[in-house]
């Protein structure tokens, strides 16, 4: 499915610009068109950050002619000399914390960045991330967690206590007391709880492959495909479609590129029930990055059972959020609304929770519905202008 303009066009241009620098040399020729108007590059910077996507999107940029010469090209430019030098500090700390868990004979499994930076990337750099997510079997998640504080990694027990996590699929995250900003979350499932990919370490390791240069065998990472499957469900169940989208693009490209069965994505996407968490990841990020990764029937075969007229409404309002920056619907019981009409939990989830229930909702009451309803009134007819916006943008033209 190739790039949609009519659906990227929905998003700031400053946006537009960091979604297309996730794709190939196909969306060159746009990129090109929206450089050469006027650009807010404080805003721009902003949204490169926001999803972690500075080094590789300012190199992309460059070559399309932008100059570290100009104001906001030189603040790139340096934010991108930072971004580079922590990437390397961060692939220093995960050999470390490796290094140690073989040494104490835990097995681990390397999830999303930390494990694709290793096999699929030619570097750190070329797979920006802020967290280091490291699979362990509960049973061994306590020495783990010893051995990484050993090593340096740091807990914040105020910000993050522990009984908040005593149901969670990881352990309370992990900071590198070297302040380099790196994070460090063990995890003892795949997935939250409520999602049918929440795979356990033993199933997890099953599946799982050794990484290059560590041929102990206790270091491995998913295969493709439960890979593809696991940065799918986090994307559109755990950050509900709204932050990743760019990362996520260049994953997919990059998986696609070491070769995917689709066949049997399809079918473990089936298995876990995860198949609108892998239709939405594949066609949002082809839609609005241009990464034109899984064949048509692939889609097709994944695409929930909804009338024409209402996928089109889905992927509009999707579109529209998938920088958690940009929220232009103003209501948050209609955005969970929308985002349980796309993802079908009824039927994917494992129970009632939903992945907002996990973490404590840091929206202002006129969202959460915490107010009374005269105050609501009131508070929601101030974003009339908003409301007109999104009810345009949503009733749209199909976008095929």
């Amino acid at each position: 499915m190739p790039l949609k303009p009519a659906l990227l066009q929905l998003l700031p241009k400053e946006v537009q610009i960091l979604l297309l620098t996730a794709g190939g040399s196909g969306t060159d020729a746009e990129l090109k068109r929206l450089l050469g108007g006027e650009v807010a590059w404080g805003e721009l910077l902003v949204a490169l950050e926001w999803e972690r996507a500075v080094p590789v999107a300012w190199w992309r940029l460059k070559q399309l002619g932008a100059s570290a010469s100009t104001p906001g090209g030189a603040a790139l430019e340096r934010l991108s000399r930072v971004t580079e030098f922590r990437a390397m500090a961060l692939e220093d700390r995960l050999r470390r914390t490796l290094a140690g868990l073989q040494e104490a004979g835990i097995p681990v499994i390397l999830l999303k960045g930390a494990g694709m930076a290793l096999t699929v990337y030619s570097s750190f750099t070329e797979r920006p991330m802020g967290d280091i997510d490291l699979l362990v079997s509960p049973h061994h998640a306590r020495r783990a967690w010893d051995m990484a504080l050993a090593q340096g990694w740091v807990w914040d027990d105020y910000t993050y206590p522990e009984g908040h996590y005593q149901a969670h699929h990881h352990l309370p995250p992990l900071f590198d007391g070297a302040r380099t900003g790196a994070r460090l979350e063990l995890h003892t499932a795949l997935s939250l709880s409520s999602h049918p990919f929440a795979m356990s370490f033993e199933d997890a390791q099953a599946v799982s492959r050794v990484v290059p240069g560590w041929e102990d065998g206790r270091t491995r990472v998913l295969d493709t495909e439960h890979t593809l499957i696991h940065i799918a469900v986090h994307f559109a169940w755990a950050h509900l479609a709204s932050f990743g989208i760019w990362r996520l693009a260049r994953d997919l490209d990059a998986l696609s590129r070491s070769g995917i069965d689709w066949g049997r994505a399809v079918e473990v996407a089936t298995r876990y029930r995860a198949e609108p968490a892998l239709f939405w990841s594949l066609s949002l990020a082809s839609a609005l990055s241009g990464v034109d990764v899984a064949p048509a029937g692939v889609l097709a075969e994944l695409a929930p059972r909804r009338a024409p007229w209402m996928l089109n409404m889905l992927e509009r309002h999707m579109a529209m959020h998938v920088v958690s920056r940009v929220t232009p619907c103003p209501s948050e019981k209609l955005r969970r609304l929308m985002w349980s009409l796309a993802l079908s939990p009824a039927r994917t989830a494992t129970s009632d929770a939903r992945p907002w229930d996990s973490e404590p909702s840091r929206l202002p009451a006129v969202y959460s519905g915490e107010m009374g309803l005269l105050n609501r009134i009131r508070s929601q007819w101030s974003h009339a202008r908003d409301w007109r916006r999104y009810l345009g943008a949503l009733g749209g033209r199909a976008t095929a």
